[in-house]
């Protein structure tokens, strides 16, 4: 698959949270699609350094009120994946997946989201966001 894939979090998390949802994206990425993630390389003395991503992912800053719109916008592309408020407020993945199911798609606010598609599409909906500062 040929995919532009980016992570777009909410500007006003803090730089902890950031960096939790975007690893938390990152993983179901890669597990979504464990094809973008590459091969063990070993190193001059044999050792084995485990693959990483084969492709690009920027890291963008969007005002928390669009990340929904943002969701939206992307529902043609391939692969939408978002942090919901839900997750953030769970004690465990059992409460999350209920807090999930408990109210419909509009009523979750992402704190985080991650779009891959073709690049013209993903540009379309987030080109003009700025990297994460």
């Amino acid at each position: 698959m040929s995919v532009k894939p980016v992570i777009i979090l909410a500007e006003t998390l803090p730089l902890g949270l950031k960096a939790n949802f975007a690893a938390v994206l990152g993983m179901s990425l890669g597990q979504r699609h464990p094809e973008l993630v590459g091969a063990d390389t070993p190193t001059q003395d044999q050792e084995i350094v485990p693959g990483i991503t084969t492709v690009a992912l920027p890291i963008l800053s969007a005002p928390a009120e669009t990340l929904g719109t943002l969701y939206e916008a992307a529902a043609e592309l391939p692969v939408r994946l978002a942090y919901m408020e839900a997750a953030f407020r769970a004690r465990d993945y059992t409460d999350y997946t209920a807090r999930i199911a408990a109210a419909p798609l509009a009523d979750h606010a992402p704190q985080a989201i991650l779009l891959a598609g073709p690049r013209k599409a993903v540009d379309r909906i987030c080109g003009r966001l700025p990297l994460l500062r």
